[in-house]
């Protein structure tokens, strides 16, 4: 229930208690949850050989494809044990919490594209007209800079970044399955299974399963699975070129 806003409880529990634990956290979490009727799961982190082998049934290609493509776009899906200043960004109960996160990558030229710009002169670090690799943090920082784009736009902000273990971009969240992407990104933060599963109904919605098929060990296989899945820069990053190597050591 993304509509519940949960902060005024914490706040409460910390003028009566004073500072939590990420567990005491957790626990309240959950009784919340309970209240509402609402069971979320712990975040269930990683794969089993028998994910990957339900996914590549589903879209009749190999096992290796599939984990070929997830090494490259993520190499796993989560951080584990976050760091307490990214915890800490907007409290116990908000957006960003728990020990366990999805892996993220806020992208600023969407979130200019999707504000229309009006944030370039006031936060050129979360906006730009074009795409800047120097505007990357890199690993759980970028959890920050979501953080601080949700504050000038949350919805724009939950476009802007790609999410789990293949990457999926918020704007695409109806072709991964999901009407909302308040509803994508609460599912991305349950379980990297959720994450295989967005990925299936992406490839499929964004008519990709024949280039994903054609994955092999060679670079010029895996042009159409690149360019369809990265954009025009795949290129420049290589990508054809990665999945093609994490593809011999798969298949192999």
């Amino acid at each position: 229930m993304t509509d519940f806003n949960r902060r005024p409880v914490f706040d409460a529990v910390r003028t009566i208690a004073g500072s939590l634990s990420q567990g005491q956290v957790d626990a309240i979490d959950r009784a919340i949850d309970i209240g509402l009727g609402r069971a979320v799961p712990r975040a269930q982190i990683g794969l089993t050989a028998s994910d990957f082998e339900d996914a590549a049934r589903s879209l009749g290609c190999s096992v290796a494809q599939i984990r070929a493509v997830w090494e490259v776009e993520s190499g796993g899906g989560w951080f584990k044990d976050v760091r307490a200043d990214i915890l800490a960004a907007d409290g116990p109960g908000g957006f960003i919490d728990g020990p366990n996160l999805p892996k993220i990558l806020f992208e600023a030229h969407v979130f200019d594209r999707e504000t229309s710009g009006r944030f370039r002169a006031s936060h050129p670090n979360l906006s730009s007209r074009t795409w800047n690799r120097k505007l990357y943090v890199g690993g759980q920082g970028e959890w920050l800079r979501l953080n601080r784009a949700m504050q000038l736009d949350r919805r724009a902000a939950l476009r802007s970044a790609s999410v789990g273990g293949a990457q999926i971009m918020g704007f695409n969240h109806q072709l991964a399955g999901f009407d909302t992407v308040e509803a994508f990104w609460d599912a991305m933060k349950v379980s990297e299974r959720a994450h295989l599963d967005a990925f299936v109904a992406f490839i499929r919605n964004r008519g990709l399963v024949s280039a994903l098929r054609a994955i092999s060990n060679r670079h010029a296989d895996c042009i159409s699975f690149a360019k369809g899945y990265n954009g025009s820069g795949y290129a420049a990053n290589e990508y054809h070129i990665k999945i093609a190597r994490a593809h011999a050591k798969y298949a192999a």
